[in-house]
Formats: C-alpha cells, structure tokens, sequence
C-alpha cells in the first residue's frame, strides 16, 4: 500500500426542501498513512510533507496543530490519544487521513476525515469539520468493522449560515484500497435538509498520476473555499434564511451514536 494516494472524486451537495440548491464539481484529495509520512514525502518530487511543493501536507493544519503557534505534533499520536478516550484498551496500528493537499501551498478543508485501524479493521473515524470563519469541531465515532457503519450526532459547530445550529448529522466513510466514499446528511426536526457525498476512485500518487489528476480534476489553490462562496451567493440570491454565527463549542469534539444501514 502506497503511503499517500489521490483520490480523484466527484463532490456533490444536495440542498432539499424549498429552495432546493445542487452543487456538483470534480475533487482531489489525498489519502494518506500518518504513521509513514516520510514515505510520503519520498514518492514524488511534486509532493512534500511540511514544506511547499505543487502538492503538500502539513501535519499543523490539523487536529491539536490546528491554530496552534507551538512546533506541530505528531497527527497519529494525536488521534490514538483521541482512541485510547473512546474505545479504552483498543490498539490501533495505523491512522489513515483523508484530506484535500495544500495546492501551491494554500488550501481550506471543509472535512477531514481519520480512519483509525487496527489488524486492517478500522476501529474509529474521526470527521474533523471547518467553517470559514476559522472554527474546527471534530466528531468521532467507532468503526463496525464494516461498510454499513453509519454515525449519527447532534450538529455542534456553525458550518452554513444558510442552515441553524439545531439538527442532526448522519456521517459514513468508507475507504477501500480502490475506492472511497464519504456520505454527510444533515436533518433538521426529522426532515432532510441537506446530503453531502464524495465518491472517488484511490490510486499510488506518483508524479505522472499527480500530474494526470490536477488537469483531470481542474484543480487550482483554495477552489473548495472559492466554490463555497460562490454557491453562498447562489443562496443569497435565492433569499434563503441567513443565521449568524454563535460562539464555536468549548469541547474540540464529540462523541458519535454508532449505527447501521445499508446505503450503497
């Protein structure tokens, strides 16, 4: 298994209700070993792990690193350390991040998401969510050891100021060496308001795939961000409900309800 891969998706956002609102656009992301970094850094002169390149990541744009001004610490320490709260006893042998790559040294990650595993079974996810005003809420959740693993929580963090703080999230990754799919739906009082799905295919990054997959993909810095605030003024103009930003939550994350079902 490479230590890092891309993984080229396509991204939708489904608003429902009225007015309803589709987004849809091509993703690059980047699957990546946190207990192998350095090998990461060696695959590919485009790709670096800390310092700028084309492609790179930076262990301090995320977790306890995350707005922090002291020497970044290690992610996968940070998210067996999250492990050892949840599931006490519970071993993990390798912490898995799927995440989208600075792009000439920019980027904005409305979602990270950890994938803690332990005998080639994962154990625990951890969604790691942003907003644009510089807020970070982590859910975390345990693993079923299968695909039918879904998490349901209570949403604690102001993502959309076109969608309250009150609602539900129902959170599912699955990640296999060849594909990857991550499922957010957001209801509000029982009825679904919004569904969030990135569905990708996984492969080795090498220079030529790197290369291969920014043209494919039409990857430029900060385009999530852009995206973002485009569709913003879509709703805007739709006169949609605008709400304000509350004061972000004390706690740095959540603990999650875990499930079943068997959305494909």
């Amino acid at each position: 298994m490479s230590a890092v891969s891309l993984v080229q998706s396509s991204i939708v956002h489904v608003r429902h209700g009225s007015p309803s609102h589709r987004l849809e656009r091509k993703g690059l992301s980047i699957w990546i070993d946190l207990d192998d970094l350095d090998g990461a850094a060696r695959q590919s002169a485009l790709f670096s792990v800390g310092r700028f390149n084309l492609l790179s990541f930076h262990p301090k744009d995320y977790g306890v690193n995350f707005n922090s001004r002291s020497a970044p610490q290690d992610l996968a320490a940070y998210a067996r350390g999250i492990a050892a709260e949840v599931i006490p006893g519970q071993s993990v042998d390798q912490v898995m991040l799927l995440t989208f790559p600075r792009i000439l040294g920019v980027s904005f990650n409305p979602i990270s998401v950890y994938l803690c595993r332990a005998q080639g079974q994962d154990v625990l996810a951890i969604y790691e969510v942003r907003n644009t005003f510089g807020d970070m809420h982590s859910y975390v959740g345990r693993m079923n050891g299968d695909s039918a693993t879904v998490h349901e929580v209570d949403k604690n963090l102001h993502v959309s100021p076109f969608f309250s703080m009150d609602g539900q999230y129902r959170l599912k990754i699955n990640a296999s060496a060849a594909a990857m799919a991550l499922i957010i739906q957001y209801s509000h009082q029982t009825t679904l308001r919004l569904t969030a799905t990135l569905r990708g295919v996984v492969a080795p990054l090498t220079t030529s795939s790197l290369l291969s997959a920014m043209v494919a993909t039409r990857q430029f810095p900060l385009r999530p961000l852009i995206a973002i605030h485009i569709e913003a003024a879509k709703l805007w103009f739709k006169k949609v409900r605008f709400f304000g930003r509350p004061d972000p939550a004390a706690s740095r994350w959540t603990i999650t309800q875990t499930t079943k079902d068997n959305t494909p």
